[in-house]
């Protein structure tokens, strides 16, 4: 869980650090990212257990 709490944030302070440069902050690619994090861990965490 630590693991998700940290990439999420990551992901977070990426997307700030890049609106800053660019000034512009889209935030579909960032909840799109996030949801990506969550489903990528989600199906990792059933595969570490099944093997």
């Amino acid at each position: 869980m630590k693991n998700l709490l940290l990439a999420i944030l990551g992901a977070i302070a990426g997307w700030l650090l890049w609106g800053l440069f660019t000034k512009h902050y889209e935030t579909d690619s960032l909840l799109l990212l996030i949801f990506g994090i969550f489903i990528g861990h989600s199906i990792g965490k059933k595969e570490s257990f099944s093997t």
